[in-house]
């Protein structure tokens, strides 16, 4: 093996000593082939390239240099903004509801005033008050300052509560015309505070019918300090008396015209059933039911004090 070694060594080294010039004769028989210097590479902008022809698509931009990389930028974390807050809507302000105003009577149209004495009366009154409400229809009380006590107040407030008007019948059932003017405004005033004290809010009457309608200048004047008119009527129905059913209708079908103030009494059954079948016919006549005040009060008069009413005034 090393002598294989030693023979290529020597071969080696005499082919390395070979005279130059036999290199160089050999290198000159070959012509040199003059060289074109490359000019240097510029760099150049994208190209565009129509390829429309080739691909049928849109011009394509294709850059030939290698442009250097962009150096990394640097970017800072952006802040991510607060939440806002939603405006807290406020509120909006409930309507206030309007008073429901009392229905006004129509002046042109034929009207009449049905009144009831002697109560509060703890069996029968709130049952006339029922009829009352069953036919939306309106009517004048006229009560003792003695019915008056504290398990029967309610039904005083339910009356003014449907509509219903309240006044003096006086302390008791004496006959007014027995004491003095003073002594007839110290009672009619203790009864008009009974009453206020049974009403929410209070009470203000302006009405007075003494007992039986027994009245005098005593009576009148006593009702004129008290501030309060004397009350009559002009149609009794005679319940008190007859205390029959068909009776009483017949007599208020037969005297009762516009303008006219009935007397009942709210204590008696007979009266009950009578107004339950009077009410409906006077409204199939077109009469309008209402208070004794609105009844005085659509001829477009004030009320006086003292001064005694038993109807409507018409054509006077």
């Amino acid at each position: 093996m090393k002598r294989i070694l030693l023979l290529l060594l020597s071969l080696l080294l005499l082919l390395g000593c070979a005279p130059i010039g036999a290199r160089a004769s050999t290198d000159a028989a070959q012509p040199m082939e003059t060289e074109t210097p490359e000019k240097p590479i510029e760099t150049q902008e994208a190209v565009s390239v129509d390829w429309t022809d080739l691909l049928g698509e849109s011009p394509v931009s294709v850059r030939t240099d290698s442009p250097t990389p962009a150096e990394d930028a640097t970017f800072e974390p952006t802040e991510t903004p607060a939440p806002t807050e939603a405006p807290t809507p406020e509120p909006a302000e409930e309507p206030t509801p309007s008073p429901t105003e009392e229905p006004t009577p129509d002046p042109n149209r034929p009207m009449v005033a049905l009144t009831f004495d002697d109560g509060p009366n703890n069996t029968y009154t709130d049952s006339f008050l029922d009829v009352l409400e069953k036919y939306d229809v309106r009517a004048t009380f006229f009560v003792l300052a003695s019915a008056i006590h504290d398990d029967n107040g309610f039904l005083l407030q339910r009356m003014v509560d449907l509509g219903c008007e309240i006044g003096v019948h006086g302390q008791n059932h004496d006959n007014m015309k027995n004491f003095t003017a003073r002594e007839n405004a110290k009672r009619i005033e203790r009864t008009k505070k009974e009453i206020s004290e049974s009403i929410e809010g209070g009470y203000t009457t302006h009405l007075m019918r003494p007992p039986g309608g027994a009245h005098n200048a005593e009576v009148r004047r006593g009702a004129k300090a008290a501030q309060t008119a004397v009350i009559m009527w002009s149609v009794d129905s005679a319940d008190w008396l007859t205390k029959n059913k068909d009776e009483i209708v017949g007599v208020c079908r037969k005297k009762i015209q516009n303008g006219s103030i009935v007397l009942f009494h709210d204590r008696l059954n007979a009266t009950l059933a009578a107004i339950d079948e009077l009410i409906p016919w006077l409204i199939e006549q077109g009469y309008e039911l209402v208070t004794v005040s609105e009844l005085l009060e659509s001829t477009g008069e004030p009320i006086e004090y003292g001064v005694v009413y038993s109807r409507k005034k018409i054509g006077e």
